[in-house]
């Protein structure tokens, strides 16, 4: 298979607030794998940074270090490749998520069907997701509620369990049930204390209230609460799953938290075979990762997919939600994702997406839609050197009033580019302009006594 990155930046319509952190802007990466023409997509977010190895700088070197390993991979074995990567990938969930992800995206179109065929699962029919009201003012989280009426069930964060005057104005102007997240930001005597209250309030569900390692505060809640409580940080891999069991009444599983369709399917079947409830729920992702995540709808007790009803920026269509939360998959292979390189979500693209060459690569980095910097990455060997097949030259880079940190993600991406091709070294020309940001992605002189030396980039 061939591979191919873009990074993205994704923009809600109101700045993502939960008890743990704000997010006005997510980067990420949306991957794509390619065969015989067709393209898979998966995405993975620059969320949490140091917990799930997905700084975007991490996740470029994650890739060239497996890029060997996917191009050797089959397109019609997304379980047999994610085997291959796993090993090479632990620790780093998000990035094993995408290429699973597009990996099963691919052998779906590849073969002409859904994905949710493809994996042998029921046809969504029915579909519907709850709608997140991220913290706020009061008036500000009425305002959102009152916004999107109708829905099944509101999820509600709350800093503290003994908010429950938050709930109170929301249920002024909804019958809905509420599910409650902490988000890891509560304590066990509050939480204790308000439980009915919650429950009074029509709260259904109660989500990771406490840091992941405090389990005996879970265990004794789970004990002590007439409300489920459901596990989202404490649940990152099949390893938590018997932790999990005697902790919570339920689980919230993410496909970029679990590593991808392959072991999520895994872990809901166990989760199933314990009793235990179940989820499935978003990141900080677009269209590209929640289509993929509805096709595994009919599998779980709820189904927390409204990421992208927050998005004022999206990486292109696929799955629809409606104005009431009612889900309608495409009718197409795969996933349905239709990427949209030419919209504003793209920070790094390639210049022309019909034209994908592993000899040669135009890129742009984008700001608001505008290129402000483009590069060229093409078969050349080394000045003066005898012509190798892993060597690629980077050429041709253009600068439009682009910042240093933009030119980086120019430069890392055009690198992450070659090196799936098949590239060992890149070289490139001295060029003061653009100096800082080459030797941000790695680049060095290759002769250091001389100014004219070309700069290397050495896998």
């Amino acid at each position: 298979m061939r591979l191919y990155v873009h990074e993205i930046r994704l923009t809600d319509h109101d700045v993502w607030r939960s008890a743990r952190e704000a997010i006005p802007e997510q980067p990420g990466l949306l991957v794509e794998l390619r065969e015989r023409g067709v393209s898979g997509f998966g995405e993975a977010s620059a969320f949490m940074t140091d917990r799930y190895r997905s700084a975007l700088p991490v996740m470029h070197d994650d890739l060239r270090r497996v890029a060997d390993t996917v191009r050797t991979l089959p397109a019609d074995d997304p379980e047999g490749a994610w085997a291959a990567l796993a090993p090479q990938l632990a620790g780093a969930p998000f990035t094993l998520a995408a290429l699973d992800v597009a990996a099963h995206d691919l052998a779906a179109r590849l073969a002409g069907v859904p994905l949710w065929q493809h994996l042998g699962g029921a046809r969504p029919e029915g579909l519907r997701s709850s709608y997140s009201i991220g913290l706020d003012t009061p008036d500000v989280m009425v305002r959102k509620l009152r916004e999107r009426p109708g829905w099944p069930a509101y999820k509600v964060k709350l800093a503290a369990p003994g908010d429950l005057h938050v709930l109170r104005a929301l249920r002024e102007h909804t019958d809905a049930p509420f599910f409650v997240d902490g988000n890891c930001g509560w304590d066990l005597p509050g939480t204790l204390a308000a439980l009915d209250g919650l429950a009074g309030l029509g709260v259904e569900l109660l989500e990771q209230p406490f840091p992941r390692e405090r389990w005996d505060d879970a265990r004794t809640l789970k004990a002590a609460s007439p409300v489920p409580v459901f596990a989202d940080e404490s649940i990152t891999g099949p390893d938590d799953l018997d932790a999990c069991a005697e902790a919570f009444h339920g689980v919230n599983l993410k496909l970029m938290k679990a590593g991808g369709i392959t072991p999520a399917l895994r872990m809901l079947r166990r989760a199933h075979a314990r009793g235990l409830g179940t989820m499935l729920g978003c990141m900080p992702e677009s269209s590209a990762g929640v289509s993929a995540t509805a096709h595994l709808g009919p599998q779980v007790d709820h189904l927390d997919a409204d990421s992208i009803a927050l998005l004022a920026i999206d990486t292109g269509r696929g799955v629809l939600l409606d104005a009431s939360g009612r889900i309608t998959l495409p009718d197409a292979p795969g996933t349905g994702f239709v990427p949209d390189f030419t919209g504003p979500a793209f920070t790094v693209r390639p210049t022309d997406a019909d034209a994908l060459d592993q000899d040669e690569a135009r890129l742009s980095v984008h700001r608001d839609g505008t290129a402000v910097a483009l590069a060229r990455v093409r078969r050349r060997p080394l000045p003066g050197a005898e012509p190798v097949d892993g060597v690629r030259e980077l050429a041709e880079t253009t600068q439009v009033g682009a910042t240093a940190e933009e030119m980086t993600a120019l430069l890392r991406t055009a690198v992450t580019r070659a090196v799936a091709s098949g590239a060992r070294t890149v070289w490139t020309r001295p060029d003061d302009a653009f100096l800082p940001a080459l030797r941000a992605t790695g680049f060095v002189a290759h002769d250091p006594a001389r100014t004219d030396s070309p700069l290397l980039w050495k896998a």
